[in-house]
């Protein structure tokens, strides 16, 4: 099972491994929705079709700024409600710390997504 550090880095590092923005990688790759009657699908099958290397690296980014900002922005919210309205997480049964290293779990999330390690494995 593994302390409640344990299972907190664990909970962050798993947000970590979702972050990947399946839209982000569709237009890096030029990948097209399947044949759809969906217009919305294919105007997004069009403007992908329509870039340029340049471009799709640029709106790539964009997906996955907006992918990381919503991420995030739920990171916010559940650290301010942990600090302000005593919500807590709870994995197998352990209740998870409130801000281990002494900062917030939004700012623990930015830094593992920046490769960076544990303030306690440094």
């Amino acid at each position: 099972m593994g302390t409640s550090l344990d299972l907190y880095k664990n909970f962050i590092d798993n947000i970590v491994e979702q972050r990947d923005c399946i839209y982000s990688r569709r237009v890096r790759e030029k990948l097209l929705w399947p044949s759809t009657a969906d217009d919305n699908l294919i105007k997004q099958n069009n403007i992908n079709e329509s870039l340029n290397e340049e471009n799709r690296e640029v709106v790539s980014q964009m997906l996955q700024d907006s992918r990381d900002s919503g991420i995030h922005d739920v990171l916010v919210y559940l650290n301010e409600q942990m600090l302000l309205n005593g919500l807590r997480i709870v994995v197998d049964g352990t209740e998870l710390p409130v801000e281990p290293f002494g900062t917030e779990m939004f700012y623990d999330w930015v830094a593992r997504c920046d490769s960076g390690t544990w303030p306690d494995e440094k």
